[in-house]
C-alpha cells in the first residue's frame, strides 16, 4: 500500500464523510453503522456508488488502511450523527471528517462510545475543549497548528486541508488515493 496520507481528498471529492475506526473489520463497521454486512456488494466504482446512492440512498464505500477500517460517504453524512459515532467507537476510536461543499467542515473523534472532540477547524484553539479528548491535547499548543494566541494556522490551505493534516498527524492515517478515486470497493446501502 502507498503512504498517500489525506490532504489529497479534496482534490478527489468535492463533499464527504469521512469515518475512520481503528482495528476493526468491514464487516464489523457496516453492522455498527446499521447495515447488513450480506447487503455489501463488492466491487462498486466511484460512478456506480453515486448511481445508487441517487437511486436507492446513502452509500459508503468500505476499506482498511493502516489498521483502520474506513467508511466513506459522499452524498451523506450519517457517519457524524452522534449515536452513530457513539456505536462505532465502542471499544475502540473513531475520527470523522466531513466536508458540506457549502463551506463547512467539521472534525470529531470518539473514543469508546463518548464523542470527546466535535469542532470547526478554524475556530482558536481557545474555544476547543481538548479535555476530554487526550490525544488531541497535546497538539492545542503545536505551532504547526496554531499560533500562540490559539488561532490556527491555515494559511492559503484553508480549514479543510487543515483539517486532513491534522487527522493525518495525530492519528497517523493514511488513504489509498488511485484505489478510492480510480478502483473498486466495497459498499453498502445505509439504513
Amino acid at each position: 500500500m502507498t503512504d498517500d496520507g489525506m490532504q489529497w481528498i479534496p482534490d478527489a471529492f468535492e463533499t464527504y464523510c469521512l469515518m475512520l475506526v481503528r482495528e476493526l473489520t468491514v464487516p464489523e463497521l457496516v453492522r455498527r453503522l446499521g447495515a447488513d454486512p450480506v447487503g455489501v456488494k463488492p466491487g462498486v466504482t466511484g460512478p456506480e456508488a453515486f448511481s445508487l446512492a441517487m437511486n436507492e440512498g446513502p452509500v459508503s464505500l468500505l476499506g482498511t488502511s493502516r489498521g483502520w477500517a474506513f467508511s466513506l460517504e459522499h452524498w451523506s453524512d450519517q457517519g457524524a450523527e452522534a449515536d452513530v459515532l457513539a456505536e462505532v467507537s465502542r471499544g475502540t476510536e473513531a475520527v470523522v471528517l466531513v466536508n458540506s461543499g457549502i463551506g463547512m467542515t467539521r472534525f470529531l473523534h470518539a473514543v469508546d462510545g463518548l464523542v470527546v472532540a466535535d469542532f470547526e477547524p478554524g475556530v482558536p484553539a481557545t474555544d476547543v475543549d481538548f479535555s476530554r479528548a487526550e490525544r488531541l491535547a497535546p497538539f492545542a499548543g503545536d505551532a504547526d497548528f496554531f499560533e500562540a494566541d490559539g488561532s490556527p494556522v491555515l494559511g492559503e490551505a484553508g480549514e479543510e486541508l487543515w483539517m486532513l493534516r491534522f487527522a493525518e498527524r495525530v492519528f497517523e492515517l493514511s488513504l489509498p488515493r488511485a484505489e478510492l478515486e480510480h478502483g473498486a470497493l466495497a459498499a453498502v446501502l445505509l439504513p
